[in-house]
């Protein structure tokens, strides 16, 4: 795990209490908030017209995108 990636983000108790019911069982907190991520940038990339991998190459600062395809449950 390159810890460099990781960054840190502050929400308030309630707020974290629900990202941990819908989560679910099967999901971490910070997985799902990854998903919603991943989802609300599929939606804006195809409002655009342009594949996501593409939109996040033209917005995101990092060089080098990891693409990971996992199961979502």
């Amino acid at each position: 795990m390159d810890v460099t990636r990781w960054k840190s983000l502050a929400i308030k108790k309630p707020t974290h209490e629900a990202v941990l019911i819908l989560s679910g069982k099967y999901m971490g907190p910070g997985t799902y908030v990854e998903k919603l991520v991943d989802e609300d940038i599929e939606r804006i990339a195809k409002k655009e017209g342009i594949s996501s991998d593409d939109w996040k190459k033209k917005h995101l600062k990092t060089k080098e995108i990891p693409i990971k395809k996992r199961k979502r449950s």
